[in-house]
């Protein structure tokens, strides 16, 4: 007889009323989204919610850094391949299962980027990491060095995989998530095929 396995733990109403803004700000944006909507949401009271946040900055402060995480773990396994395409398509796994977990996070940061960068590019616990861009991909990227075709390819590669799953996901909400994926994962690699490692 198979033992019975433990139930998953209830997400705490904390974590729960982050999810709640993530989807939230992912289908109506930060400035359509009040504390109200978040306890609505929930079943809640506002009082529920205010017990957890002061303000909606704060929901909004976790939620950024969360998506600045996940955007910083795809793109230190892209930096880590360096300029060598087969070493992008051996880390394109890793970064796919990121970029399918996180993926209404990762739309809710594309959808209220500007809205973002105005209300916290001064906050010093959040600023620095949402004003700064990701130095060391756009090395890779825009080396000299490196033979212009692996250059234009990777480019197209990381524009494909965050076109797609971020600023253009609307107009693929019909397909599903592992249909999708695998999409994607052939596109990039039709791309990263052929071509000489930098």
């Amino acid at each position: 007889m198979t033992p019975a396995q433990p139930a998953a733990a209830p997400a705490s109403t904390r974590e729960r009323i982050i999810q709640a803004a993530i989807d939230l700000f992912a289908s109506q944006g930060y400035g359509g989204t009040s504390l109200r909507h978040i306890a609505d949401q929930l079943g809640v009271t506002k009082a529920a919610v205010y017990h957890h946040f002061r303000t909606k900055d704060d929901i909004a402060r976790v939620v950024l850094g969360r998506a600045l995480d996940a955007l910083t773990a795809m793109t230190d396994r892209l930096i880590v391949a360096g300029t060598d395409p087969a070493a992008w398509q051996r880390a394109l796994p890793q970064v796919l299962d990121i970029a399918f977990s996180q993926r209404q996070l990762l739309f809710a940061l594309e959808r209220n980027e500007n809205t973002f960068r105005e209300r916290f590019a001064d906050d010093p616990a959040i600023g620095d990491r949402l004003t700064s861009d990701p130095a060391s991909l756009a090395g890779l990227l825009a080396n000299p060095a490196t033979d212009p075709a692996v250059r234009v390819r990777l480019g197209c590669a990381f524009g494909s995989l965050f076109g797609l799953l971020f600023i253009f996901s609307d107009h693929y909400q019909d397909i599903p998530d592992d249909k999708l994926r695998q999409y994607l994962n052939d596109a990039i690699v039709t791309l990263l095929t052929g071509i000489p490692a930098g």
